[in-house]
């Protein structure tokens, strides 16, 4: 807490290790040192926005009216006199900077800004533009900024701080000496699973029609390597489309051939075989030429017809099956065990629910966002509903896509499943923390033999001790930075004379 009190501060510490603890210490400092003060905490959600207020409300013994909740949801008017009454406001960054723009608040009298999740400061986000406008009009301005994994590379964390105008980092990691106490142990385990010979079928139909495609472009010096990832051939439609000819035009439906097959694989190769049936399915009913070629090739033809085959038979991927049978065992040991799988798309999320509804004891529930696909989508007043069944035991099973992954304040889980590797950091980080927070728990990577499941697997794992040597170099240089040596002892020379 001496470090955030000198200076504005990055707090990298692991999920459910006390962050908001350390955050109402600072702001009971600042509140005392400064009545006259205020303090703003922001998060990216409304129902993390809920959540620190209802932690805030059992450390300060102040009236309920002084600790206020202010998100987009309330009216502009109310919010305006909702700044004037509280000490204490807990609001989403997105509302901050919009009330900045329309001067409906100043940043003038608040002596503490607490950032929650600050990995997200970055890019076009709400939280560099509130930082800026509050280091130029607070009088003794003051930031503490919070994250679980601020990223797996120098420049990110880098472009972190600068944002927040971070001097000084701060880093526990559940193996230092004055964490190491408080932890339960995690145990990690790769759950391997091997492609049958019938999706590897499919999978060489769809990599050679990949590959005639590629070859075309750098015939046509679009690409200069076979190996081409999503971003790059993103960045190479953006500057095709900006020359506006024929030939340009050409080579961007191409690369969105490519695409369409790399998607395709990455659902084949990582998720579920339903998910991709469902993805030619919603292919064919597109109009583009993209598509209307790849519907023209006899491969591309063979390896929807085999998809649809393979499903009718009643198979599925083999990650399904074994995801089935890990739970079956935990649940067959411990009926009340608390279990949260992860899982990038919600076709992928569909399937494991239905799966897991037919395990003994299994009472899975579906968390998504808010966004609606497919007529599909969770209201944030939802997912705190969801999350509070889930901490009362009415569902023992939280199947949740990445708005998991941040900073919800789920207990007593016992286990997470990452149905599929990240390579991010930072989510790897996020996933990891939903457990063994009260208790030992476990992580389960699930991870398909020769695909991408295990680049990915292993990239994350390399950015993440990255990721931590990059975050512990910091902390030193900012320890040096900040080092006073003791006055001199004894008889000196004095220079004066």
């Amino acid at each position: 807490m001496t470090t955030a009190l000198r200076g504005n501060t990055l707090c990298v510490i692991p999920t459910g290790l006390g962050k908001t603890s350390i955050a109402a210490l600072v702001a009971a400092e600042r509140l005392r040192s400064d009545s006259e003060k205020k303090v703003l905490f922001m998060a990216p959600t409304k129902p993390l926005v809920e959540q620190h207020r209802t932690t805030f409300s059992r450390f300060f013994k102040i009236g309920e009216d002084e600790l206020q909740v202010i998100t987009g949801t309330t009216a502009p008017e109310v919010r305006e006199a909702l700044y004037k009454k509280a000490w204490i406001v807990f609001s989403t960054p997105q509302t901050i900077a919009n009330d900045l723009k329309k001067s409906r608040l100043s940043l003038k009298d608040y002596s503490l800004i607490i950032v929650d999740e600050a990995h997200r400061a970055v890019g076009n986000y709400a939280y560099p533009y509130v930082a800026k406008i509050y280091m130029s009009q607070a009088r003794s301005p003051l930031i503490l900024a919070l994250t679980a994994s601020p990223g797996g590379h120098l420049y990110k964390i880098q472009e972190v701080k600068q944002a927040l105008f971070i001097a000084n980092v701060e880093v526990r990691t559940r193996e230092d000496a004055d964490v190491r106490p408080y932890v339960q142990d995690v145990q990690f385990t790769l759950e391997t699973v091997e492609l049958p010979d019938e999706l590897k079928r499919i999978r060489r139909y769809l990599e050679e029609v990949k590959s005639e495609r590629i070859t075309k472009l750098m015939a046509w010096h679009i690409l200069s390597s076979p190996v081409v990832g999503k971003a790059h051939i993103l960045r190479l439609q953006e500057s095709l489309a900006r020359r506006r000819t024929g030939a340009s035009f050409a080579a961007m439906s191409k690369l969105a051939e490519v695409l369409k097959l790399d998607h395709a694989l990455l659902l084949l190769e990582t998720q579920c075989i339903a998910a991709l049936d469902a993805y030619f399915i919603s292919l064919k009913e597109q109009q583009t030429k993209a598509v209307q070629r790849l519907y023209a090739d006899e491969k591309f033809i063979a390896a929807v017809a085999l998809t649809k085959k393979y499903l009718d038979s009643g198979k599925e991927h083999p990650k399904l099956m074994r995801l089935q049978q890990i739970v079956q065992g935990m649940l067959e040991r411990d009926k009340f065990s608390g279990v949260i799988v992860f899982a990038q798309f919600r076709d992928t999320i569909r399937m494991i629910m239905d799966n897991l509804k037919d395990v003994p004891h299994a009472a899975p529930v579906e968390f998504i966002g808010q966004q609606k696909k497919k007529g599909r989508g969770l209201t944030q007043k939802e997912q705190v509903q969801i999350l509070n069944e889930f901490r009362m035991g009415f569902h023992n099973i939280l199947v949740a896509s990445q708005v998991g992954e941040e900073g919800l304040d789920i207990e007593e889980t016992d286990a997470v499943i990452f149905y599929e590797p990240v390579p991010s950091a930072v989510r790897r980080v996020q996933r990891s923390g939903r457990t063994a927070r009260t208790h030992p728990g476990k992580v389960i990577v699930m991870l398909t033999k020769d695909t991408r499941d295990e680049a990915y697997h292993w990239a994350g794992h390399a950015k993440e001790r990255k990721m931590k040597r990059v975050l512990q170099d910091m902390q030193v240089q900012s320890e040096l930075n900040n080092f006073s040596p003791p006055p001199p002892q004894g008889d000196h020379i004095n220079d004066s004379a």
